[in-house]
Order: structure tokens, then C-alpha cells, then sequence
């Protein structure tokens, strides 16, 4: 004890010290990182949604091109059965089988069944 002076240490000083000291909000160096993130976590999720959509999009299409194709290949068949329906030989067969229809100067001849059996 001699030549070193005597340090007495205060602990609530020091807490004093620390309570008064604020912290003030400085955007300066973490704000264009924050936005910089925000930005990306945006474009992220725009880009995924957008992709998405145009998966779905795609499929689409493909499925109303088959749907397209079915169709035409149905619209050629039924030009064809119009073709055959408006021909003259055509109409001149629904004339004899289904109406019972005769060219002039022809006999129809229509067959006639035994009856049957089964009564003694």
C-alpha cells in the first residue's frame, strides 16, 4: 500500500451508465439489406407463381388441340354420312326397306310366316 493508489469499484455506477446510454435506430447500414431480401423473397414467390401458371396454361392448350383434333375428325365423318345420305341410292334404299316402297312396273313381294307350332 505503499506507492499504488487505492481503486475502489462502484458496480451501480456502471449500471447507471448502461440504462442511460439509448440505442438510436440508424437505417443506414441495415436497411438496403432488408429490402434487398424483402425484394427477393418477392420476386422468388412472383417468379414460382407465374411459372405455375403457365404449366397450367400449357396443359390447357395441349388438352382443347386433342379436343380440337377429335372434333374435326367428327365433323369429317358426318360430312361423309351427309354425303351419302343426299345420293339418289341412298334414298333409294330407305325407300324399300324401311317404308315398303316400289319402282312402278315392280310386284312387292312380301313374305309371310307360319304360325307356330306350339298349339295341339
Amino acid at each position: 500500500m505503499s506507492g499504488s493508489p487505492k481503486v475502489t469499484y462502484f458496480p451501480e455506477r456502471e449500471k447507471e451508465k448502461t440504462v442511460k446510454k439509448r440505442r438510436v435506430f440508424r437505417p443506414g447500414k441495415k436497411l438496403p439489406a432488408v429490402i434487398a431480401v424483402f425484394l427477393l423473397f418477392y420476386l422468388l414467390i412472383s417468379f414460382f407463381a407465374h411459372f405455375h401458371r403457365l404449366n397450367v396454361l400449357q396443359g390447357d392448350i395441349l388438352e382443347i388441340e386433342s379436343q380440337l383434333g377429335e372434333l374435326r375428325q367428327k365433323n369429317e365423318d358426318l360430312r361423309k354420312q351427309l354425303k351419302q345420305v343426299q345420293s339418289d341410292a341412298y334414298i333409294e334404299q330407305v325407300a324399300r326397306e324401311k317404308l315398303g316402297l316400289v319402282k312402278p312396273g315392280e310386284t312387292r313381294i312380301v313374305p309371310v310366316q307360319k304360325p307356330a307350332a306350339n298349339n295341339p
